[in-house]
This record gives structure tokens, C-alpha cells and sequence, in this order.
């Protein structure tokens, strides 16, 4: 009888404790960010309209990982669902630069007169600290500010076995700053970053193309040192005078207008993030949030990017290839915290650099 009393006793705690035990399963799969492990412990806490906000915000940052298959183990309405996936896979693109009026490279320009101003020398590189905290998430990271938009390049890795670690780049090209760049096929987390998705353009000449009607949004930086994003063709793109380009997405700021000003920031989730941008005068922006590191920074949305940047005078702006892959090393010296298990990064298919 006691024996009995004991298993009914076991059954109903099993029973009680079934969502805590479904919770840890997923936690210990390796699978979900820092982030997504408090947003679905969370959930369980709170059968509320709470609750399913917080299951958008899982929901979201699994989408924008390796791992989306996991998405729909939030437990989200399939209609909600299957919004944040059209909203992630099929972004609004406006061309930041009209083709037809932009002049190439081999054109002369006509400078205006020049008008006697005294000149304020400005540092090549400057470091901005990011430290913010949001009402359920928090995040740390770095804003790098380049004077001279012509000393940023594509550096391309011509590694045919994998890509290499920024640190390489650097002292192969003797970078002084370095962000990550191209996305790149990376299954389960163990991708060598041997070839960049999408678009590539080196020097003016198209490495590697893509369809620009597809989800991939091009980025390119003219021998003049202008920023433009859009819907190019790689073509287009060198015919605009675009010396170096590459694709990901989304767009975060078009010609003074912040594109997720208006919308839900758990449409993408909480994630490392890196982004490029410029600001009117020229310079250019480069900035890395870190990630999925409880107590240190679990991550930044994309409307947090695109706020942070619009605020700082960033009137162009697109996202990099984020995640495990967000670093970004100032003298050589990483001035992030990666995500990645190794502390020097993850193989690269390219980055942005200073020169």
C-alpha cells in the first residue's frame, strides 16, 4: 500500500513538473540562444497576453538562426508565426542610390568651387562604448567611427579549404579596425565560411553574383567612398562606381529614414548584431552588439541597431551577418565578445576593414 502511495505520489509530480522538464530538454539541445532560454522559461511562468509576446520573441530570434526548426516548439498561433517568417524572409528594400544619375568611376566629376573653411582634424578611428538596458533585455557592445569612408574596404578571403579569422585578415592586409561581413552556409553551427552567400564585388570587379530579387539586399561603397544599399544587380552596382559590395539584409536606415521605426522589435528577435552605416558627412559606422552571454549581454533587436544608429546621424544602414559570426577588432585587438565558443571567431568568407 505504500509502495502504491508513493507511485501516485511520483506520477503526479511528473506530471506537474511535464513544462520544466520539456524546458530543459530544449536548454540542453545546445540549440537556442542565451536569449531564447529566459524568453521560453519566461513563457512557461506566464499563461498570459504576455506570455505570447514573450513567445514572438523566441519565436523571432530562432527564426534568424541555424536552428528555425525549433520556432514552432515556442508554441506560437501558426498565423502569428508564419508572419514573422514573411517579415524576416521578405524585408522592404528601397534603394538608398537612383542608378541613372550616378556617375562612374571613370567619369570626371565637377567639384564646386572650393570655399576656405578652417579644417577640423578628425581621428581616423574612434571607439564608442554601448551599455543599454531594455525593460527585459540588456546589451554591450562597440560603435567604431571611420573619417575617411575611401580607407574602408572589402577584404575577400581566397582560402579554398575554409575562411579565416579576422585576426588573419588583419595581418594579412594590416587592418586597424575589422567587422565581420557575408553570411554563409552554416549547418548546425559548424560552417567553415569557405564562400559568402550572395553578391560579392572586389576593386570593381564582380566575383560573384546573385539574384536581386531574392531576399539578399546588396551593399556597396563607391570609389568615392558613398554607402549605397538596395535592389541591384551586381552590374548595376559597378556601372553606380561601386569599387567593393556584398549582401545580406535587412535594411535598417534609407536616406535618413529608419525602416523599424514602425515596427514590432520581435519580429527578428534579440541576437548579436553587427551593422554598417554612414553618416551624411561620410563617415562610416561600423557596429557590433554582443550576445546569448547572460550577465555580460544577451542581445540587441533590429530595431535597437537601427534606433541606435539613426540617433548617432546614420542616414544609410544595413545589417551584417550576425550570431556567432559579430566581432569586431580595433589594432588587432578584439574589442567585442564573441559568442563563439573560440575566442578568436568564427572562419570568414570576408569582412569590412579600415586600411
Amino acid at each position: 500500500m505504500q509502495t502504491l502511495s508513493r507511485t501516485r505520489t511520483r506520477k503526479r509530480r511528473q506530471r506537474r513538473n511535464r513544462p520544466w522538464r520539456l524546458l530543459k530538454r530544449l536548454l540542453f539541445m545546445g540549440t537556442m540562444t542565451a536569449a531564447t532560454f529566459m524568453l521560453l522559461g519566461a513563457t512557461f511562468l506566464f499563461a498570459t497576453d504576455t506570455g505570447e509576446e514573450l513567445r514572438e520573441w523566441a519565436a523571432g530570434t530562432l527564426l534568424t538562426t541555424q536552428h528555425d526548426y525549433w520556432a514552432p516548439y515556442t508554441f506560437l498561433p501558426e498565423e502569428k508565426l508564419e508572419a514573422l517568417k514573411q517579415q524576416i524572409r521578405n524585408p522592404v528594400v528601397i534603394n538608398s542610390a537612383d542608378e541613372t544619375t550616378n556617375t562612374p568611376k571613370d567619369e570626371p566629376v565637377d567639384e564646386p568651387a572650393a570655399v576656405a573653411i578652417p579644417e577640423v582634424k578628425k581621428e581616423l578611428i574612434e571607439i564608442e562604448e554601448i551599455d543599454e538596458k531594455r525593460s527585459n533585455y540588456y546589451f554591450k557592445g562597440k560603435i567604431m567611427y571611420i573619417s575617411d569612408p575611401k580607407r574602408v574596404q572589402l577584404l575577400v578571403s581566397n582560402r579554398k579549404d575554409r575562411g579565416e579569422l579576422l585576426d588573419e585578415f588583419v595581418k594579412k592586409h594590416n587592418a586597424l579596425g575589422i567587422v565581420n561581413a557575408s553570411g554563409f552556409s552554416d549547418p548546425d553551427g559548424y560552417g567553415n565560411g569557405v564562400k559568402a552567400f550572395g553578391l560579392l564585388i572586389k576593386d570593381g570587379k564582380i566575383l560573384q553574383n546573385y539574384n536581386a530579387k531574392g531576399g539578399e539586399t546588396a551593399l556597396g561603397i563607391t570609389f568615392d567612398g558613398k554607402l549605397i544599399t538596395g535592389n541591384y544587380t551586381a552590374q548595376q552596382l559597378v556601372d553606380m562606381g561601386v569599387k567593393d559590395a556584398m549582401s545580406f539584409r535587412p535594411q535598417l536606415i534609407v536616406n535618413g529614414k529608419n525602416l523599424f521605426a514602425d515596427k514590432p522589435a520581435k519580429s527578428w528577435g534579440i541576437q548579436p548584431r553587427t551593422a554598417i552605416g554612414q553618416k551624411e558627412d561620410g563617415t562610416i559606422v561600423f557596429v557590433v552588439i554582443d550576445g546569448r552571454q547572460p550577465g555580460h549581454s544577451i542581445g540587441a533587436s533590429m530595431n535597437d541597431i537601427a534606433e541606435l544608429l539613426a540617433e548617432r546621424g546614420v542616414v544609410t544602414a544595413m545589417a551584417m551577418d550576425g550570431g556567432s559570426s559579430s566581432m569586431m577588432l580595433h589594432n588587432n585587438e578584439a574589442i567585442t565578445k564573441t559568442s563563439c565558443p573560440y575566442y578568436r571567431g568564427r572562419y570568414l568568407p570576408n569582412a569590412w576593414a579600415v586600411i
